[in-house]
């Protein structure tokens, strides 16, 4: 028993440390007809935002993974964009002024040339700030005012803190008391995929084509479409003029191959070979695909939460929003977490349905565990393997005990039998041989029932390497 409990251990050691950020998730959402292309890049960002939140799951850039690389191209420019700041910051923190300054210089500019990748604003707007603050210490006022005017631009709540230098607050004052009424012009995108999600100073704000009322200055686009590479930069807004953003996205490599997957799905979504060959192809745990099908300016949404493993569906659900209602994003995330997060999040502790049996059926008891490695690359053992190999080797403990007390039955057997039935120690004898000889029966049904759970274990575990394996290199 206590080897059992062991095993049993090692086995759930086995699967923590496998479990990573949680299940990797791809997001994915598909319209079935050109009129329902603005409010699936509506309901796209839904998606993600009702997975991120949540416990259990971790989903992954669909950009990176279709384009088979780490990371989108602008990651690396946020990279370097975020190590100038850090080295500004400590910079100004050692009052080395002139460093400081050319250090924030290029990690604006990184964070400019990396718009493509933002979807927070908060690191650009304390870089301007840092960067007026460096002006104003350097007696640069005119400077450290533009820097300031571009931080409220892209944030008209933006405030300095408050244990900033009297000196740098008064300044700070100055520039704020005339952005209490913002000089504003107008901001359109368009983007040549038609329908994408626009992104203005890290807020969504709606689907291409779009215009928009804007602080005049600078600020930070980014347009972005599911399967396309996302487009970004820096635009120009003037006082009561329109400036125009025409931003050309591309479609990834992976995208023609997993729009047709989709489009297989869609039109028949009951097929199990459907699923398979898309799950397959996104190589993760999960896949959240919501189909939309617009029928005037209401959206049907149909979503189907796909296991990476064996191509299941673990969950549908439909539900149809007004596009043109101002709370169908705050909708469409309510309706995604109620009916897929929560009803089958992995650490679920019970009553979550039949997703969520299905869930705990793939990944053991409970637990957040992926059942893919972290790199998506390559098959790691799966802990019932370990732990059938263990248990089998332990065998050999109860076993050899029992062939250890069964030579010592027989050789009390054999002096029970040479002795006269009236020896005073006879009975002592006959004891100690029953004795020893339901240990050596007990040695052997445990070591009998250890190889069997062993057995049962590696079988289990390999199965679940093959299936892995598959999902990974299919056909190999």
């Amino acid at each position: 028993m206590a080897c059992l409990i062991l095993a049993a251990m090692l086995s759930s050691w086995a699967g923590a440390a496998w479990a990573g950020d949680g299940l990797v998730t791809v997001t994915f959402a598909a319209p079935l007809d050109s009129g329902a292309a603005r409010a699936a890049a509506l309901v796209a960002p839904a998606i993600r935002d009702a997975f991120t939140a949540a416990d259990g799951f971790r989903v992954i850039d669909l950009e990176a993974l279709l384009d088979e690389v780490d990371a989108p191209p602008a990651a690396a420019r946020l990279t370097e964009a975020r190590r100038q700041k850090d080295k500004a910051d400590l910079a100004l923190s050692m009052v080395d002024l002139l460093v400081a300054a050319d250090a924030y210089a290029a990690a604006l500019v990184g964070f400019e040339q990396g718009a493509a990748g933002i979807t927070d604003i908060a690191e650009v707007v304390d870089a301007y700030d840092k960067q007026a603050i460096t002006f104003t210490l350097s007696g640069e006022s005119s400077s450290a005012k533009a820097a300031w005017e571009r931080a409220l631009a892209l944030d008209p709540g933006f405030r300095v803190a408050a244990d900033v230098a009297p000196r740098v607050k008064r300044a700070f004052d100055d520039v704020a008391r005339a952005w209490k009424r913002p000089p504003m012009g107008q901001l359109t995108v368009y983007a040549t995929s038609g329908a994408a999600e626009v992104w203005v100073d890290g807020v969504l704000r709606g689907a291409a084509p779009l215009t928009l009322d804007v602080p005049a200055g600078r600020h930070l686009v980014r347009v972005y479409r599911e399967g396309y590479r996302a487009w970004g930069g820096a635009v120009d807004v003037k006082k009561g003029a329109e400036a125009t953003v025409q931003s050309s996205l591309k479609p990834t490599t992976g995208f023609a191959r997993l729009d047709e997957l989709v489009g297989r799905l869609a039109r028949n979504p009951d097929a199990p070979a459907n699923a398979v060959e898309l799950a397959r192809f996104v190589k993760s745990d999960r896949m959240m695909l919501v189909l939309v099908q617009a029928d005037g300016p209401v959206a049907a949404l149909r979503g189907l939460l796909i296991d990476g493993v064996s191509g299941r569906v673990l969950g549908r659900g439909q539900k149809s929003i007004s596009v043109d209602d101002e709370f169908f994003a705050r909708d469409a995330t309510s309706f995604l977490r109620q009916r897929f997060v929560l009803e089958s999040r992995p650490d679920d502790g019970g009553g979550g349905g039949a997703a969520a049996a299905a869930v705990g059926s793939l990944d053991g008891e409970g637990g957040a565990r992926s059942r893919l490695p972290g790199d998506i690359e390559r098959v790691e053992t799966p802990g019932l393997v370990i732990a059938g190999w263990v248990v089998t080797g332990l065998a050999a403990l109860p076993i050899g005990a029992g062939i250890g007390l069964g030579i010592t039955t027989m050789n009390q057997q054999e002096a029970f039998r040479s002795r006269a039935q009236t020896d005073a120690d006879v009975s002592e004898i006959k004891s100690a041989w029953l004795f020893t000889a339901v240990g050596a029966d007990a040695g052997y049904v445990v070591g009998a029932a250890m190889v069997t759970a062993g057995a049962v274990m590696l079988v289990n575990g390999y199965a679940e390497q093959a299936a892995l394996q598959d999902v990974i290199e299919p056909g190999t």
